[in-house]
């Protein structure tokens, strides 16, 4: 079953359809489209499934689409497919998924799937790359009210808000401790890198039952040009900016409420997060060179 957000970011889908199905009337598969419309699409969706089960849903838009399947097929043996087509797609990049469509397509008729880990925050989402409370929140939401989509409207986003980053103080309980952090930006984080290209979480692992929540203190201007090169690079762990923490739980607190984003779409504003970890929850499809070394 095939999800397309006609919406997600600034692709050309003109010619998806055609492509799913040539692609599978070549690997003589069955399968349905189901275009999503904005209301109530889970639910559409979750009621398809329940009378017409399938092998896997494959997602084709950007992270958002991505964490709204995968919140159906959590803990079920249906697989996730994943066809990038969203402005950052930073879990497909994290996966090693192409943004070609006939290559991706070529994924999910071939490849395999393989259980990753899944975070819950506050009960209600489910994060499978990165969330974030502070400046990157406020990032996307200025994104988010943007007429243009892509990269380079992220771009102008990020530097349209530089000048309004401000220091945060958060508390963090984690397994076995509770430490005070000031801070610009706390990023829960289960994979490795934002759809950017960013490096925030080097040493990542999407099976191992942990997540990281990384701690960036404030930045000097000048130093900030340095930072960014080192998380393009892997190097951000050897930062003095940033702490990274390895947990299966965490609740980080602030006074002020603060913007949260899960999976690049802006949720709500919140003073308390309760995080936990859900391991190998989800089969995701991948491209079987990655599924050897994941």
């Amino acid at each position: 079953m095939f999800v397309i957000n006609p919406k997600a970011g600034d692709s050309d889908k003109s010619n998806l359809k055609h492509l799913i199905n040539q692609a599978c009337s070549q690997k003589k598969r069955a399968y349905s489209i189901y275009e999503t419309t904005g209301v109530d699409d889970d639910n559409a969706i979750s009621m398809i499934l329940s009378e017409q089960p399938v092998d896997a849903v494959v997602a084709c838009g950007g992270d958002g689409t991505v964490n709204m399947i995968a919140k159906i097929l959590m803990n079920t043996q249906t697989s996730l497919g994943i066809i990038p087509l969203g402005s950052a797609n930073g879990l497909a990049y994290d996966l090693e998924i192409p943004e070609d469509i006939s290559d991706s397509l070529e994924i999910i008729l071939t490849g395999r799937a393989i259980a990753l880990d899944i975070l819950e925050v506050n009960n209600a989402n489910i994060c499978l790359h990165l969330s974030d409370l502070g400046f990157n929140a406020k990032m996307i939401q200025e994104f988010e009210n943007l007429e243009e989509r892509g990269m380079m409207a992220y771009a102008k986003a990020f530097f349209s808000m530089l000048s309004d980053r401000e220091t945060i103080n958060f508390k963090i309980t984690l397994d076995d401790k509770t430490v005070t952090k000031e801070a610009e930006m706390i990023v829960l984080a289960n994979a490795s890198s934002y759809g950017t290209g960013a490096v925030i979480n080097p040493e990542s692992s999407l099976q191992d039952g942990n997540f990281e929540v990384i701690v960036f203190k404030p930045i000097p201007a000048l130093d900030l040009p340095e930072l960014t090169f080192e998380s393009f690079f892997g190097n951000i762990k050897n930062s003095p900016f940033v702490d990274i923490y390895r947990t299966k739980s965490a609740i980080i607190r602030t006074e002020q409420k603060q913007l949260l984003q899960v999976d690049g779409e802006v949720i709500g504003e919140f003073n308390q997060l309760r995080v936990s970890i859900h391991h190998r929850s989800i089969k995701v499809i991948l491209p079987q060179d990655v599924a050897k070394t994941i």
